[in-house]
């Protein structure tokens, strides 16, 4: 969980210091397409607060921003509830498959899907290693076991040596 806080947190400085450092887009009423699409109807939030209401979600912030757009709302609530990484990665392809969004969020999500597979490669590779460290445990022990076995054995042939011993110096 503190890899994708980590995560989480490197990502929102990322686009802080992204958004505050590129200049703003004009929108040219000429190269305006007409949608129809319900999202991108809404206007949207400065990408700084969308950010801010992951952080405050994913963390479990007593406050929480909400967001006007529903999706967005909708899209954080499900990817901070879940730990799944490929279910995460499906989330982040359906929002923004979902709307035209303005390039900034674009960049926002394209940085969460990396940040999100590379968390995913992590995860794959812890497990290997508990994989192998259980493994390793479980010969460990063995050998322990083996251990005790030869340690007892040891005993019994001292035990039987000194009987010999001790009923050779009997009979003479």
């Amino acid at each position: 969980m503190k890899i994708f806080k980590l995560i989480t947190h490197l990502s929102a400085a990322l686009f802080i210091v992204a958004c505050t450092s590129t200049p703003p887009v004009q929108n040219n009423s000429e190269h305006t397409q007409p949608t129809t699409n319900k999202a991108a109807e809404q206007p949207h939030q400065p990408i700084t607060a969308v950010i801010s209401a992951l952080l405050a979600n994913c963390t479990q912030a007593p406050t929480r921003p909400t967001l006007e757009n529903d999706a967005l709302q909708t899209f954080i609530g499900e990817y901070c509830t879940t730990t799944s990484t490929n279910k995460q990665l499906k989330l982040i392809e359906n929002i923004k498959a979902n709307a035209l969004w303005p390039n900034d969020y674009v960049v926002w999500f394209d940085s969460l899907t990396w940040h999100t597979e590379n968390l995913r490669k992590q995860k794959i590779t812890n497990f290997y290693s508990d994989s192998k460290a259980q493994k390793h445990e479980q010969q460990l022990l063995e050998l322990q076991r083996q251990l005790i076995e030869l340690k007892q054995k040891l005993v019994d042939i001292e035990k039987q040596r000194l009987e010999t011993s001790l009923s050779e110096n009997r009979t003479q």
